[in-house]
């Protein structure tokens, strides 16, 4: 599949760039506070209330909201007649490195052992830039329930994603690499779990789906949700995907800000949707963030799945 060109910014810039909005804003709260008991008007009211709301969303958007880790449930049914369910936790985009460290991770895998869940659904961007931001995912080797991936782009832009994927599989992930596993619910029910590489670089669904049993449900998990536009995704009958954020940075009734990095685009944001003529597709908004350290009305999400079939 034909990738989307980005534009590639050093983290730097935009943790420069928040510095100094933030001190601007600072300093215009300071003018107008001044101003206002000088002059009483009407105006410089109006300005200081628009530079204390604009401080404290700059302000809130880089240092609180992406600390705000929230566990979000929804139920998606697949079949018209489900005989067994499974529950899942399904977290992408950790993003290992400047924004998102040990201590974070630490809490993400502190939480799903929490959850109650039956495995775990992670697919992809497990690193920011770096191949050694890796080794801050350490816990995962915590992790106390099964848990099955896919690579991301980032794993395989920024890093080497051979290295990557070998360190994330000595903590006991499964990497699934173009290639299909089929695993056993609580309840006895079974379901092809379909791993697809990055599809900018590396996809090969023929190969991924050469093996599965087509009497069960097949489940794929991807980084990126345009894989549904792959003729080979009506042989899915759930897509799990993330690489959108959510659009990491949205305002309310408008939704995401920035462009999606996808095909599908803003229609396609976050959340569960309908493809093909048995399809689902199922968006997460992810635990990190890449560009700039910022979320607005996008907080780190784990998803829980309960998944009747």
């Amino acid at each position: 599949m034909e990738g989307v060109t980005l534009i590639t910014i050093p983290w730097t810039v935009f943790d420069v760039a928040i510095v100094v909005m933030l001190l601007g804003f600072g300093v215009l709260v300071i003018e107008s506070v001044v101003r206002l008991r000088v002059q009483r008007t009407i105006l410089w009211a109006v300005i200081c209330v628009l530079a204390v709301v604009a401080w404290g969303t700059v302000f809130y958007g880089s240092f609180i909201e992406p600390k705000r880790l929230q566990v979000v449930e929804r139920t998606v049914e697949l079949g018209d007649a489900p005989e067994h369910s499974v529950r899942v936790a399904v977290i992408s985009d950790y993003h290992s490195g400047p924004y998102k460290g040990m201590r974070y991770m630490e809490r993400v895998v502190a939480t799903v052992n929490n959850l109650d869940v039956d495995m775990v659904w992670s697919p992809g961007d497990f690193v920011f830039n770096k191949t050694r931001d890796v080794e801050m995912l350490e816990s995962f080797s915590r992790y106390e329930m099964p848990v099955y991936a896919s690579t991301g782009n980032h794993d395989h832009e920024f890093a080497d994603v051979d290295a990557v994927v070998e360190r994330l599989e000595s903590f006991g992930v499964n990497v699934l690499r173009n290639e299909s596993v089929t695993v056993e619910s609580q309840d006895g029910g079974v379901l092809n779990i379909v791993g697809i590489d990055d599809i900018w670089f590396s996809p090969n669904p023929p190969l991924a789906f050469e093996v599965i049993d087509v009497n069960v449900p097949t489940i794929v998990i991807v980084h990126n949700p345009d894989f549904i536009l792959d003729p080979y995704a009506e042989n899915a009958d759930l897509v799990v995907s993330g690489h959108t954020h959510g659009g990491q940075i949205r305002l309310p009734w408008i939704g995401a800000v920035p462009p999606l990095p996808t095909k599908l685009g803003r229609a396609y944001d976050r959340g569960v949707f309908g493809f093909g003529e048995k399809g689902t597709l199922f968006i997460t908004q992810g635990v990190g963030e890449t560009g700039p350290r910022a979320r607005l009305f996008a907080r780190p999400t784990i998803d829980v799945l309960n998944i009747s079939y």
